[in-house]
């Protein structure tokens, strides 16, 4: 964003490119969204517009700065970071791959065992971040990252046994630990048996760490090779054309890697929790290439992470996923490079949309609602079928944003903000209210717009502060037009509550919410 001053302060030629640059507030309201999930504070939203406006030029980059700096270290700066790499690992799936019944775990449930599952990999990234670690530690690591739960179904050996929440632990048969490499829960959403022969599992690697997808690689065939591909044996096929070895050269090597992982009975627990040294070798039997890391050879997972902690690109392809998941848009070759031409307005990042989980924690902050349905969070446990009507993914079948507005984006934000305006009404009013209003603050129950103009007025305009993060102008129509609505509300129900319930719901859908 300070680049973005700067440049346009520079003269940016606007007849090429028009740019709007955003406000104080709405640079810090930026700031916080990406990086926290929630809205800054009014007090914090008057500090940055007071160093905006002071004469000292550097009062603004410092403040600026000061709060990017307090929201790294803000609890909920994990949860965006977990949010960032499920856009690339892909494993809140929802799904649990075997019937806990049929083992005998059933008691943990199906939803919490899949959101353990799926959480594996994304909490070893928080756990990283968290700790101040090298992100080389992803791939290196001599542990995972378990609760009690996913202890449980991997039979993993917690380091404190009596606490709850995630932490450090270790996988009890004697694999070698790399980190994300040797999960069972990575390797369950991305099985490979038969003539895949890991393959898949190869591919998920350089897709996931060095942004390398070999499946979008431009490949053609002649018909000659084709006919080959599906009369002859595929490994013979593989390994005599050259057109295969372009990427079966390197890409094998990984996969011999994780025959370790060989479970040859889908949908059984003892089968798919355990790696078995005894099949590392299986690639023998299949495509007969030695374990290696592009050209370097390896002798088991620990040296392919260290390898793979060598490879500029693991770091690279890390800047790319978080550059990505921020700016919402792909990126190109000119990103790597800082340009000050007119090609950069294209290229920097114009009026954002919420994720699902940026929309259900900001409600949640500036209401203190959460939307839950039987104990699922509506907009992150797939089971409900929220987080990709409202532009999210489920990391299966829909693997990419929806970074456009849509019906179903404003449905969601409809039928959250009726449940939240309820919440508020029904705890603010309330005349045994324990605890300060949560958003209710100037109004009680008994007023009016005819008793207490005055209060409905300060109440209003602060209902929008809240929402906007920006006061409303003195001339504003709004403070108006929703005493109107709730003098009909009023007059249609009968009941103050349920007339200010109405009334913050539609504070709660203004656009600023989803856009910022």
């Amino acid at each position: 964003m300070l680049m973005f001053l700067s440049l346009w302060a520079c003269g940016l030629d606007e007849t090429v490119n028009p740019i709007t640059p955003l406000g104080a507030r709405e640079q810090l309201l930026r700031l916080s969204v990406d990086l926290r999930g929630v809205h800054p504070s009014e007090e914090e939203l008057l500090a940055i517009e007071a160093a905006a406006a002071s004469e000292d030029p550097a009062a603004f980059d410092e403040t600026y700065t000061l709060f990017a700096d307090r929201y790294l270290y803000d609890p909920r700066f994990l949860g965006r970071v977990e949010e960032l790499f499920n856009h690339s690992f892909r494993t809140r799936t929802g799904d649990v791959y075997f019937d806990l019944e049929e083992v005998g775990l059933g008691y943990l449930g199906d939803e919490r065992a899949a959101r353990s599952i799926g959480d594996e990999p994304l909490k070893l990234i928080r756990y990283v971040a968290e700790h101040d670690l090298p992100y080389t530690e992803l791939v290196t690591a001599d542990y995972t990252v378990a609760d009690p739960t996913l202890a449980t179904l991997w039979d993993l050996e917690l380091q404190d046994p009596d606490a709850d929440g995630w932490q450090r632990a270790r996988y009890r048969d004697g694999r070698e630990h790399a980190g994300v490499l040797s999960m069972t829960s990575l390797w369950l959403r991305y099985p490979s048996a038969g003539v895949n022969a890991n393959r898949h599992r190869a591919n998920t690697v350089t897709r996931v760490l060095l942004c390398d997808d070999y499946l979008a690689r431009p490949v053609s065939f002649s018909r000659s090779q084709i006919d080959a591909l599906t009369s002859g044996d595929p490994e013979d096929v593989i390994r005599d054309t050259p057109t295969c070895q372009s990427c079966h050269s390197s890409l094998d090597p990984i996969a011999s890697h994780f025959f370790g992982f060989w479970w040859e009975i889908e949908g059984d627990l003892t089968e798919q929790t355990l790696y078995r040294p005894e099949d590392e070798e299986i690639w023998k039997d299949h495509h007969n290439r030695e374990p290696g890391y592009f050209g370097k050879p390896t002798a088991n997972l620990a040296e392919l992470g260290m390898l793979l902690a060598e490879d500029t690109r693991l770091v690279d392809c890390a800047v790319k996923t978080v550059f990505e998941g921020v700016t919402q848009r792909a990126t190109s070759e000119a990103d790597w490079a800082e340009l000050t031409d007119a090609e950069l307005a294209a290229r920097l990042p114009t009026v954002k949309q919420v994720s699902p989980t940026q929309l259900a924690s900001i409600i949640e902050d500036i209401t203190g609602y959460a939307w839950t349905f039987d104990g699922r969070e509506g907009l992150s446990d797939q089971s409900t079928g929220l987080p990709v009507l409202a532009g999210g993914i489920d990391s299966r079948y829909v693997t990419t944003p929806n970074h456009d507005p849509s019906v179903g984006l404003v449905f969601i934000q409809e039928r959250l903000a009726q449940s939240a305006g309820r919440y508020v009404a029904e705890h603010d009013l309330d005349p045994n209210r324990e605890g300060d209003a949560l958003m209710l603050q100037y109004v009680t129950v008994l007023d009016t717009p005819e008793s207490n103009p005055a209060a409905f007025e300060a109440q209003i305009r602060d209902l929008l502060l809240r929402v906007r993060g920006v006061p409303l102008a003195e001339d504003a129509t709004e403070p108006a037009r929703l005493m109107a609505l709730w003098k009909q509300l009023y007059s249609a129900e009968g009941s103050a509550e349920r007339a200010w319930a109405g009334v913050v719901s539609v504070a709660l859908r203004d656009p600023r919410i989803l856009f910022y």
